[in-house]
């Protein structure tokens, strides 16, 4: 099965989980216990009823000047004393649907999920915002398990695997969902996409929680609801460059690796490395990599559905990295860099540019001024494979139910993830967290009402970023650290690296 979507002016997510599925789907044992159980207990909830009036209507109750009374990200660690929230909660721009506590989640008094780092106001605060918001209006509390992305994607396949209750939903990377599906550990979301219930939404939702590869049941479900979406945006420091000799307008439009390339050497034997990647950890490695192939016009799923990663393309991003690295553009450490270590090193002065995610943006607001000392641009096209253009990396992930929970606690998951589907929380990490909004409302009344800084530059990048994924995307990247990183010390040749991690393809996703 492929998915293939076009997100108008934003973004392209090309999920493809073709080639594995028949030979792992003969293999899952039928965890289907309580199906049907669950679809009844789950229509309890009436989630389905005035869904739209609900989740999107309601935000016309949520007065613009209000919604700038937004907390101090430095100083504040709660958005209850702010105007945005206070006027959320007032208007119900987002509320329960009615009957909820006359169902086994009338009797949760908290839900437990595993977030991706700290769900704080200074690494996570939309999603601090719709917890907020969440226990006003249901009086359920949120409690936070916060695990950094490369050891959440590991912890969650032990909680799983061992079919443990808690944490009762999860969220779970991109690469990671059609992986989780196949092997049963997901509890189904329908009911909280009535007919109809998309079309609000940018494609690439869909694409992300629809799959017909649960070996427990038959034809196509949902398994999970949107956490946050990020973009990967080129970020400049014009005054940097100048100094330079390079204009900055340069990279304003179409530019190629050949600019980043003189960028390298215009800062050779400066104190300032021209720009970064990631080869450190596989999460972040994956990253890395596919970021510099998509600019090539390169893919891994192939249109027979099989999984190449040793293409002339893909053989070329592990070459560049090397060259890169030996020239001293980059620097020599990138091959231990993962979470947090290029933003930390940008911000510090000590890049001159770099690809990161569109949430990377607030933090740079308030350090740099914008125009002269910082930049948002699209990433570049490479100069060389199949088909070259600009773009950079979308990755979404989902937050999802556990399917081994008791039931209770995983109603209450489906009402947090109506929430999650509302106008509130996707104007939230779009406007004040600087993610991508699934909902499609929120660009338009954003851009009315000039809320956001290089809006324009954020949307082209946003129309550039593209993504695949792919059952087992994650181990095959596991696989694939240990031989880059000894590609780029010189132990090994870029096409034997790759070569290895296509052996481990062949033999566990293309046989």
């Amino acid at each position: 099965m492929t998915h293939s979507t076009n997100l108008d002016r934003r973004t392209l997510l090309k999920l493809a989980s073709a080639g594995a599925v028949g030979s792992i789907a003969g293999c899952l044992g039928g965890n289907g216990n309580g199906n049907e159980d669950w679809e009844g207990a789950v229509e309890g909830l009436n989630l389905g009823e005035d869904w739209r009036a609900r989740r999107i209507g309601a935000a016309d109750d949520w007065p613009i000047e209000q919604r700038r009374q937004v907390p101090d990200r430095q100083n504040d660690t709660t958005w209850t004393d702010s105007g945005a929230f206070q006027s959320a909660a007032e208007n119900d721009v987002w509320a329960p649907p009615d009957g909820w506590d006359d169902t086994a989640a009338g009797d949760v008094d908290s839900i437990t999920i595993l977030n991706h780092g700290a769900a704080n106001m200074e690494f996570d605060p939309a999603t601090l915002a719709a917890h907020e918001l969440f226990t006003e209006q249901t009086g359920i509390d949120v409690e936070v398990i916060e695990i950094g992305v490369d050891q959440a994607n590991t912890r969650e396949q032990q909680f799983l695997s061992s079919e443990e209750s808690s944490p009762h939903a999860f969220n779970v990377d991109g690469i990671l969902v059609p992986q989780f599906v196949q092997q049963g550990y997901l509890a189904v979301t329908d009911g909280l996409y009535p007919e109809g219930s998309y079309d609000p939404y940018i494609p690439g939702l869909q694409s992300l929680v629809q799959w017909d590869i649960d070996a427990s049941r038959e034809g196509m479900h949902t398994y999970g609801y949107p956490n946050i979406g990020e973009a990967s945006m080129g970020h400049l420091r014009p005054d940097l460059v100048e100094e330079q000799g390079i204009d900055p307008s340069r990279f304003d439009g179409q530019w190629t690796w050949d600019l980043l390339e003189e960028l390298g050497e215009a800062f050779a034997g400066t104190d300032v490395n021209a720009f970064a990647y990631y080869a450190g950890t596989s999460t972040y490695l994956a990253y890395s990599f596919r970021e510099l192939l998509f600019q090539q016009g390169g893919s891994m799923v192939q249109d027979d559905g099989t999984v190449v990663m040793n293409s002339p393309a893909a053989v070329r991003v592990i070459r560049k990295m090397k060259e890169w690295r030996d020239a001293g553009y980059v620097p020599s450490d990138v091959i231990s860099y993962g979470e947090g270590d290029i933003v930390d090193l940008y911000a510090s002065g000590q890049l001159a540019y770099t690809t990161a995610f569109s949430d990377f943006i607030p933090r740079l607001l308030q350090q740099y001024e914008p125009g002269t000392e910082y930049q948002v641009v699209v990433p570049p096209a490479a100069n060389a494979g199949p088909s070259p253009t600009q773009a950079g990396l979308v990755a979404p992930n989902t937050t999802s139910i556990n399917r081994f929970a008791d039931t209770g606690e995983k109603l209450a998951a489906m009402l947090y993830g109506d929430l999650k589907l509302s106008y509130y929380t996707q104007w939230l990490e779009f406007t004040y967290e600087g993610n991508i909004s699934y909902m499609d409302q929120v660009y338009t009344d954003s851009a009315e009402n000039d809320f956001v800084t290089f809006g324009d530059n954020i949307g082209e990048a946003i129309a550039a970023g593209q993504l695949e994924l792919f059952p087992q995307m994650a181990s095959v990247f596991q696989q694939m650290l240990s031989p880059v990183q000894r590609a780029l010390q010189g132990e090994m040749t870029p096409q034997a690296a790759m070569d290895q991690v296509q052996d481990f393809v062949d033999d566990e996703i293309n046989n």
